[in-house]
This record gives C-alpha cells, structure tokens and sequence, in this order.
C-alpha cells in the first residue's frame, strides 16, 4: 500500500452560539464528517440535553467537553458565558480514543487508570494506525521529528472534586512522564454545585480522556505572574491545606506577607503562591490560596507538599500578555511549523479570566494579533488546569492556561 502524504490534513468548524443547535450548525457548516467534536457548554443548560442535540447532528464520530465557568471561541473577542462553544475536526489522518473513569471521589488513581487504558484500548483497534504513525516517522528526513510523541491526551476532570493530582497519578503510572497531557477541570458557572464532563456520553464525578493521534500537535502552558523577594515555608500541612507558614498559623503570615489586615479572593487573585520547579528551566508554577479558615489554615486549588517554599507573586498588564504569548508559541515550536497551524483549545483558569478582566486583556485579541485573525479557537474557564512545564513537570495548576496546537499537517509529512 501506498501511503499518500497529505499536507493541510485537517478542515475545521467553529460555532457558539446561545442556542445548542445553531452552535452546533455552526460548526458543521463547510464539515462533513467530524473525528473529534469539542464542546464547551455553560452549566445553565441541561448537560444531557447538549450532548442529545450534538449527537443529533453529528451521528458519528466521537464527542469530548464539559461544562464551564465561560466559554469562548474566535467567533468573538472575550469569553461568554450562557453559550455553547463547538469545535469540529475533519481528517482522514486523525484518530481518536476515548476513555472515561469515574467516580473519582472514591478512587481517583483508579478512575485515571481506567480513563487511559479504555481510551488506548479504543484508539489501537484503529487497523491504520500503527502503520500510519511509525512508518511515517520511520521516513520521515525530519530530525525533529524523534522527539515527537504520537499521542496527545486531551483530559477533562470533574473540578468539585479536588483530586486532580490523584487522577493524574494514576493516569501516568500507565503512560510515563513523557506524555502530553493537555487540558483542564470542568465548572459549573461559579455555582459550586455539579460539574459534567461528556465523552460519547454525559458523566459526573469523573475524568475523560481523548487520545488523539495522527495530526502534528504541540503543548503550552503559562501563567501571569513573576516572583517577588517575598515568601514563606510550609511547616504544616495536609493534601491542598496549609496549616503553618514558618511554625506559625498560615493565615497569620500570609496577611504579614501581603500587607493587608484581611484575605479576599481579589487580593489571592493578584498574589498567589509560586513553587519553584526542580527542572533545567526552575519555571515558577501557581498554588492559589482560596481564603483563610477560622483556625487559621490556608485551603489551596491544588495539592502542597511540606518543606516546599512559597514565593508571592505578582504581575501586571504587559507581563500576563508577554507570558501568554511565550506559551503560543511553545506550543506551536512543539507542534512543528508556524505556518500550518489548524486550530487552537485552551484551557484557562477562571481566576486568570478575572484577572484579565481587570487587567483589560483578551486572550482571542492576542492571538488574532500573534498568528492571524482566521485561526480556530476554542476553550473555556477552568476549575483549574492540567500541563507540563517547559521541563516536563506534569501536574494540576491554578491561575494558568494550557494551551494544544492542532496543525494542519500529519505527523508522517516530512
């Protein structure tokens, strides 16, 4: 057989729309037969009755999303909320594995590795893949190319649940630390009550999984913010609490710290803690304090280990623009070729939505200023985010955007 080497390998549709079927006709208007359906929805709609309609409309091909705290495409300038958001992709070159496990509540390492056997199990029943991945990098001229892991994994969690790091444990422990892990947790609009995440189905309590395969993609992840002078030690805490800052009550040093004689989410938003990376690039990655309890204690977004210094951090306007900028184009160096760029998903903390509200920033302006105004975009706000660092560090972060670079060509193209 002869493998025929397709360049712009991947058409794209984009709606959103306050009405679930007009996004979703949107998005089909120039697609025939979507791989991979991406949707975003806002929680004031029924999740099952988004899924139904998307299914509806699109018969084959799979479906992966969640609900959100704001939706967003490069249909408009800044996030909405009260929509549905719908991205297609096309390609006869793209395969698709979906997994899910669930309730991760009781046994979220146990859910992760669920999620990802079922979504591998799924994608290698594809008869073409292997051929069509390893063949194509056997003949590929392209040096770069060795570095390059086929697989991307698309990962939606349930953010009420706050076991993200677990679930990620035990999705690792069956893919190693060298994967690209993309994605982020599902929210409710800021109600805090129940989140929904979809995958060929509609689930609760649970993380899904994409696996996807075939196409170029690249990985970006950033935060607003830089390191001040100022920080503090944990000396006592449990999973996301910190109980002590020096041997003392956290809440007690983290107001000496930030200089103010209450905490407030708008001042956590501005300054939250930075932990150093151990990796070759020492990136700075985000823990956000959430407010302070009556005893004392700190409860965070994301897990805290002892001993782990904290630095306060800090930003402004032309910072979290030129940061966000840095992360495009990591993901577009790790996709491959500036020019080829098919569609970009972003997942973005809702706290760093806020922060960009004050700030008078929109994520969709500078990316139409970076690569073009015609470049697809989907995303939502988070309930928190998962990534690698530039050096490889894999976790659950807060005040971030990660950010997947889907191009045009596939992975076989020399």
């Amino acid at each position: 057989m002869v493998m025929k080497m397709v360049r712009n390998a991947l058409n794209v549709g984009v709606g959103q729309s306050s009405s679930i079927s007009e996004a979703v006709e949107m998005a089909l208007e120039n697609i025939n037969n979507p791989k991979l359906t991406i949707v975003f929805a806002s929680s004031d709609f029924d999740p099952n009755e988004v899924y139904s309609v998307v299914r509806e409309k699109i018969k084959k091909g799979h479906i992966i999303g969640g609900t959100t705290a704001g939706e967003f495409t490069n249909l408009y300038t800044k996030p909405k909320t009260g929509t549905v958001a719908v991205m297609c992709l096309e390609s006869p070159a793209l395969k698709v594995g979906i997994g899910v496990g669930e309730n991760i509540s009781k046994n979220p390492e146990e859910a992760g590795r669920t999620a990802i056997n079922m979504a591998y199990q799924n994608i290698i029943k594809d008869p073409t893949l292997a051929s069509f991945v390893f063949l194509g990098l056997m003949k590929s001229k392209n040096t770069n190319l060795l570095n390059i892991n086929p697989f991307t994994t698309i990962c939606l969690i349930d953010g009420l649940q706050g076991v993200e790091e677990g679930v990620l444990r035990g999705m690792l422990s069956k893919m190693g630390r060298s994967s690209r892990i993309v994605g982020g947790s599902s929210g409710d609009d800021l109600k805090f009550k129940q989140t929904y995440q979809f995958a060929d189905g509609v689930y609760t309590n649970s993380v899904v999984n994409a696996l996807v395969c075939g196409l170029k993609m690249g990985v970006g992840m950033s935060h607003p913010y830089v390191p001040t002078d100022k920080g503090a030690v944990i000396t006592k805490c449990k999973g996301r609490v910190i109980y002590e800052l020096n041997e003392r009550p956290a809440a007690e040093v983290l107001k000496e710290l930030l200089e103010v004689n209450e905490i407030t989410p708008e001042v956590l938003s501005v300054n939250p803690f930075g932990v150093r990376t151990g990796d070759v690039y020492a990136d700075y990655i985000i823990k956000s304090a959430i407010c302070a309890n009556k005893d004392g204690s700190v409860p965070c977004y994301a897990e805290v280990q002892k001993n782990c210094y904290l630095t306060m951090m800090t930003t402004d306007k032309k910072t979290a623009i030129e940061n966000f900028k840095r992360a495009l184009y990591d993901a577009v160096k790790d996709a491959g070729n500036l020019e080829e760029i098919g569609a970009i998903v972003i997942f973005n903390c809702v706290l760093r939505h806020l922060l960009n509200e004050k700030l008078g920033i929109s994520d969709v302006e500078i990316i139409r200023k970076t690569f073009g105004k015609d470049i697809p975009v989907i995303g939502f706000n988070t309930y928190g985010e998962q990534g690698s660092t530039r050096g490889g560090s894999m976790g659950h972060y807060n005040q971030t955007s990660t950010i997947l670079v889907i191009s045009k060509e596939t992975l076989s193209q020399c």
